[in-house]
């Protein structure tokens, strides 16, 4: 027969290493790790897989409905991270289609170079020849000799002090020839001589738009529409907010996804963090059950009644307070034949002709609440003559094995106060078959002996 004491420690200590399974490494369970390998097992010797699988994935006994959820939600998450990854492949190729038939790459060479520092007005000779330059760089752009208009501009540029107009009509040569890079830079330097040039924003736009850098181009057609709007220039201007339109939906589809996977993220770490206070609190509970039931089961403060030996100067410490209400009515019947066990010796001085025949009809009344403290100084003058005898017997042995049951039986002190408060309870108890039991084994008892068999009979 196996201790159940025993197979619940072992329960305690199951649960103990389902919950830090870390502790089957130690070399002093290195037998039970053997044992667990007997029988197909394997315990990790990884140390960090038991720290991770106790902080990282979770330390409470999760469902297997809860688990399904969890997995579904995470694969969902990754197949709509697919989804979105593939879509955006897919409008960039488009983009890249579309920039493909016109785009342009932003050359290597140098760009033409400015107009240098002229203090001094420029003389009429000057501005005369500056006047025929222009001419001839239109003439040449209209018949679409781009170098030779280029040309013609950089020598008006080169006398120094041009106008933004100039460098506008430069940078328009500019990327004809396919330069965005210097046209952007010659109307960048436009609008640094004049702020409110439209044409030198649109020209600006224009070349933004065959780099593909749809959100410059669009802020620049935008300001130069709003400067002096041109007709010719709608359909590159619904191009550009198209394209921007795109790239702002798709930036702040980007921007959107990761507010929701950090706020995921968020969700998921204080799901974590509640099931660790959760299973700290159910280990924490588990604990203080166990340290309860060790610290009860260990405890050896408790023993049972010892009543081997006499009690000298009867049993100690006495009632407090007598025996409460006294014997109403007395015995019934009084003690035939004396108080058995008597007193040796009697009374000191002498009861005078004793008491015979016992106490006929008991003690009236009883003495209500006791002899609180004894009688001090004892009975004065004594009670002259004696106790015959004394009282045959003496007091009942409380060793012996019927009194021991007795006092042992809770119901035994139930039934002698109730009978002390009403003796005529006494044929009751003696026909119950409850107390029937306890009642023969009263009168088969050194009290039986001592009180007599009920109404003298056998």
């Amino acid at each position: 027969m196996i201790d159940e004491k025993k197979v619940e420690d072992l329960k305690q200590f199951v649960t103990l290493c389902q919950e830090n399974p870390s502790i089957l490494l130690k070399p002093e369970l290195g037998f039970f790790k053997k044992f667990i390998e007997s029988f197909g097992g394997k315990v990790s010797k990884d140390k960090e897989f038991f720290e991770k699988s106790a902080s990282d994935e979770s330390t409470e006994e999760k469902s297997d409905e809860e688990e399904v959820e969890e997995d579904e939600n995470d694969k969902d998450d990754v197949e709509e991270e697919e989804e979105d990854d593939v879509q955006e492949d897919e409008d960039e190729e488009e983009d890249d289609d579309e920039r493909c038939k016109d785009f342009m790459v932003e050359e290597t060479i140098e760009c033409p170079p400015l107009a240098p520092i002229v203090d001094e007005d420029l003389s009429d000779e000057v501005l005369e020849e500056i006047s025929n330059l222009k001419i001839e760089a239109a003439e040449l752009v209209q018949d679409n000799k781009f170098e030779e208009a280029l040309e013609k501009y950089n020598k008006i540029i080169a006398f120094g002090k041009p106008s933004a107009m100039i460098y506008t009509k430069r940078a328009s040569v500019l990327l004809s020839l396919k330069r965005p890079k210097a046209c952007i830079r010659d109307c960048t330097e436009a609008l640094n001589l004049n702020i409110d040039s439209a044409n030198a924003y649109k020209v600006r736009a224009k070349a933004y738009r065959h780099l593909g850098k749809w959100e410059c181009a669009h802020a620049d057609i935008e300001q130069g529409q709003k400067i002096d709007y041109d007709e010719d220039l709608w359909e590159m201007q619904k191009l550009i907010e198209e394209k921007y339109k795109k790239i702002y939906e798709k930036r702040r589809f980007k921007i959107n996804r990761e507010e929701e996977k950090k706020r995921k993220k968020r969700e998921k770490e204080l799901k974590k963090r509640l099931a660790a206070r959760k299973a700290a609190e159910k280990a924490y509970k588990a604990n203080n059950k166990r340290e309860n039931y060790d610290s009860d089961s260990s405890d050896s403060s408790y023993s049972e009644p010892d009543f081997s030996g006499d009690f000298p100067g009867g049993m100690p410490g006495g009632m407090p307070g007598g025996m409460p209400g006294g014997m109403p009515g007395g015995f019934p019947g009084g003690f035939p034949g004396g108080m058995p066990g008597g007193m040796p010796g009697g009374f000191p001085g002498g009861m005078p002709g004793g008491m015979p025949g016992g106490m006929p009809g008991g003690m009236p009344g009883g003495m209500p609440g006791g002899m609180p403290s004894g009688m001090p100084g004892g009975m004065p003058s004594g009670m002259p003559g004696g106790m015959p005898g004394g009282m045959p017997g003496g007091m009942p042995d409380l060793n012996s094995p019927e009194m021991k049951e007795l006092f042992n039986n809770p119901q035994f002190f139930q039934m002698m106060q109730n009978m002390m408060s009403n003796p005529q309870l006494i044929s009751k108890y003696a026909n119950d078959p409850k107390y029937k039991n306890l009642f023969e084994n009263l009168k088969n008892s050194d009290f039986g002996n001592m009180m007599g068999k009920e109404n003298g009979k056998n």
